[in-house]
């Protein structure tokens, strides 16, 4: 099947998904959180975008094809997920993520403060 086809196909599955009775947004945010990390995500959405601008030829890319679609969709049912959580007003303190992705969040997110607070110094 032709890649941007099947892409698409992906995609619509996505919407699919929602309708169905027993759709649960938070299980897609907790597998995004559960398998991705933030600088992970960074990197991705860094080469989906780099890849697009260069037309597809960036010669030192990290990901192949496959893994950049199998990017694409994961962040496209996330955000999805979030749209109907806030659509059917779900408490996203529900979300339930893996201790390891806890730390991992957590340890992320103290470093990037200290990034911000160090250049926030700088600015004064």
């Amino acid at each position: 099947m032709n890649r941007i086809l099947a892409l698409q196909l992906a995609f619509d599955l996505i919407i699919f998904d929602v309708h169905k009775d027993d759709y649960d947004p938070i299980k897609d945010i907790e597998a995004f959180w559960n398998h991705y990390a933030l600088e992970v995500i960074s990197a991705n959405m860094l080469q989906l975008l780099s890849t697009h601008l260069d037309g597809g030829t960036v010669e030192n890319r990290l990901l192949k094809d496959e893994e950049m679609q199998e990017f694409a969709t994961a962040l496209n049912r996330v955000l999805i997920a979030y749209c109907i959580a806030n659509h059917r007003h779900i408490d996203l303190s529900e979300i339930q993520l893996a201790a390891e992705a806890k730390d991992r969040i957590g340890k992320e997110l103290e470093l990037s403060k200290k990034i911000v607070d160090f250049f926030g110094r700088l600015s004064e």
